[in-house]
């Protein structure tokens, strides 16, 4: 390459190295020398024209997903810096671990002027596509990097100077590249002291939010076991002030545990007790038996002081165990014993059938099963009825409620946690709900509100059939059937992003729709029978009778609440007829319709009508209005009738009202 006059050495030696492969070492520093080769092994055009134009936007928008927290993290360092360089010809960027880059804050004059050779979020600045630069020479090398002008194996960036600085989470692994980019005229030997400081601050952030998540785990963690166990634990401080306690501790004191927290030790042991003294002392006593006296009878226990890191007595715990030991039962699985057939699922109509049909396949099948509905259509009903018709039936059922547990909790509940694996975990450790389930069916209910983070593991027990308790190397094979179900639209939430779509076609090999109650009024009187039937019992009633008129109204309610609303307006119904034993309309009490449940008369203009007509002739003249009034949409005269869809559809052709599209342009029918 022929070279002009009045080109520095630098650019001499950068020439010479790409003409003939040998480097000046009086201009060249040894790491862009290594630099250099890397690049030309990697067959990077140093002449290469810009070839940027596809775009990535989807892939930034996922990298950025991916990369929240440390995006998070370093957004106000970067901003920062910008602010400082504010003025000058200089950018400030973050690069993932792969070279791409992600933000990249300056002046509009800078921005414009780097777009040109695309440094830019979303395009990738790894040496293999961009050569000798400071990201990803800082990459390679994992420490500090400064690239001046003519030292970029690329030509057409030699117009930069730029400094950067890897960036490590609190393990050591690389997350990311802080770089501050801008004119090679502009160069200051500041800058790279600059960029370092503000990369070990980034890392100072990433370890604090490390620590202080940690801490928020294990505070949740002993939250949970502490209310969860049956013994009473009461906990004070240096001073004997009582700090925690859960609700047994309460019991023996005989307080609720909200009065019980800041109440003092010495009125509940008295002043002589040898804990009491011990901690007005600042010392440690070991273990010792400790006596309180609360609701008139003493109750005996074993107290622990408890030390910080330098030795200093800090406070104490007290365990009671003045009930009989049940940590037999405590520790027994909650495993769902009743017993459930498909003939339980009562229904006659087509939507129910389906469904029921559905489930009997699955019952059948090993393949996992995904059951979708509305929340109260009854999608528990089909879980059990699956699992007591499989070839499972005599393992466990074993349920957890996705929905209920905080992301730091449910993770433990599904796998278990090892013996030593945070402060306060059980001796021997606690089995999770795979392990319990081993044999039989887990069944998750609201999958879809479990997170990602969990999703990605639940899919590798499926996909692997081991895993390992949280703290334990140990991989522990399973053999279970997992049924799932939600309330969500999967497909939906795996293209907003919120579900993992590889999980969703593992869960949905067998798919069960449970319609909701309004798509299958025709089931309502055969309902109200079995469900009245079932709270008499229940309620110590005598067996009720059930009036027309009581369920031809609840078969025009449109229930959104699906079957567990119904369950309630029954239950209702007979707490209010009381020993009469009667299901009248004056005992119907629906929500949002009050006035006429409880047999509000019609207008006076309506009764002089109504025995001229027959309710069939009433009933398809009130079809044909509603469809008439809004133009034909069989959705929304549904929603107006209080019926659904298919029912509607149903009653069209039994009254042989014709198709939709001849109501599109009439107006209501008289």
């Amino acid at each position: 390459m022929p070279s002009p006059r009045n080109v520095s050495p630098g650019k001499k030696a950068w020439e010479q190295y790409i003409d003939k492969a040998t480097v000046d070492e009086r201009f060249v520093r040894a790491e862009v020398a290594e630099s250099w080769k890397r690049c030309r092994d990697l067959k990077v055009d140093p002449l290469q024209l810009a070839n940027d134009a596809v775009d990535q936007t989807r892939l930034l928008k996922d990298r950025l997903f991916e990369k929240q927290q440390l995006v998070r993290a370093a957004r106000p360092f970067i901003q920062d810096l910008a602010h400082f360089v504010v003025g000058s010809q200089f950018e400030v960027i973050l690069s993932d671990e792969d070279g791409l880059l992600l933000e990249a804050l300056g002046s509009s004059r800078i921005l414009t002027r780097t777009r040109r050779v695309a440094l830019c979020p979303g395009v990738n600045w790894s040496e293999a596509a961009k050569g000798t630069n400071a990201i990803g020479t800082a990459l390679v090398e994992k420490r500090p990097v400064q690239i001046y002008a003519w030292e970029h194996f690329c030509e057409r960036n030699q117009f930069l100077t730029c400094a950067a600085a890897p960036i490590l989470d609190p393990a050591g692994k690389l997350l990311g590249v802080l770089d501050v980019s801008g004119e090679c005229r502009d160069f200051s030997p500041h800058t790279l002291g600059m960029v370092v400081a503000a990369a070990q601050a980034i890392q100072s952030q990433l370890r604090f939010e490390q620590v202080t998540r940690r801490l928020f785990v294990m505070t949740r963690y002993s939250e949970a076991l502490v209310s969860g166990t049956s013994d009473g634990v009461i906990a004070v401080d240096r001073e004997g002030v009582i700090t925690e306690v859960n609700a047994r501790g309460g019991e023996i004191l005989g307080l609720p545990p909200s009065e019980a927290r800041g109440s003092s030790l010495r009125s509940l042991c008295g002043e002589r007790a040898p804990l009491v003294r011990a901690l007005a002392a600042g010392e440690g006593t070991g273990s010792e038996e400790i006596v309180v006296e609360g609701q008139g009878r003493k109750v005996h226990g074993a107290a622990t002081t408890l030390r910080d890191e330098r030795g200093d007595v800090m406070g104490a715990l007290a365990l009671f165990h003045n009930a009989p030991d049940r940590s037999a039962d405590r520790h027994r699985p909650s495993i769902r014993s009743q017993h459930t057939h498909f003939e339980d699922i009562v229904g006659t109509s087509p939507a129910i059938s389906a469904a029921r049909e559905s489930a009997r396949q699955a019952a059948a099948s090993s393949s996992t099963v995904l059951i979708l509905g509305e929340s109260g259509s009854g999608k528990e009903l089909f879980v059990n009825a699956i699992h007591d018709a499989s070839d499972r039936a005599g393992r466990p059922l074993v349920a957890i409620n996705c929905a209920s547990l905080p992301e730091t909790l449910i993770e433990s509940e599904l796998f278990g946690y090892a013996e030593g694996s945070f402060t306060g975990a059980r001796k021997g450790g606690h089995a999770g709900k795979f392990e319990i389930a081993n044999g039989g069916t887990l069944f998750l209910d609201e999958i879809g509100d479990m997170s990602l983070s969990v999703q990605a593991k639940l899919l590798r027990v499926l996909q692997e059939r081991t895993f390992s308790r949280i703290g334990s190397a140990r991989e522990l094979p399973v053999d279970i059937r997992v049924v799932a179900a939600t309330h969500r639209d999967l497909r939906a939430e795996a293209r907003r992003g919120t579900f993992r779509e590889d999980l969703y076609y593992r869960l949905a090999v067998l798919e069960i729709f449970v319609p909701p109650l309004r798509d299958r009024l025709e089931d309502i009187p055969l309902l109200v029978e079995c469900i009245a039937a079932k709270l008499s019992t229940r309620l110590n009633r005598p067996p009720v009778r059930i009036e027309e008129a009581f369920v031809r109204r609840l078969c025009s309610y449109g229930w959104p609440g699906n079957v567990r609303e119904l369950e309630n307006v029954i239950e209702r119904a007979i707490n209010r007829a009381g020993r009469g034993a009667t299901l009248t309309l004056e005992v119907l009490d629906l929500a949002g319709d009050r006035p006429a449940c409880r047999g509000t008369p019609p207008p006076e203009s309506e009764p002089a009508r109504a025995p001229t007509r027959s309710l069939r002739e009433l009933e398809k003249q009130a079809i044909a209005d509603a469809l008439c009034a809004f133009g034909g949409n069989v959705l929304r005269a549904a929603a107006a009738l209080g019926i659904g869809r298919n029912t509607l559809y149903r009653k069209m052709q039994l009254y042989e009202l014709g198709p939709v599209e001849s109501f599109r342009h009439q107006g209501p029918t008289r």
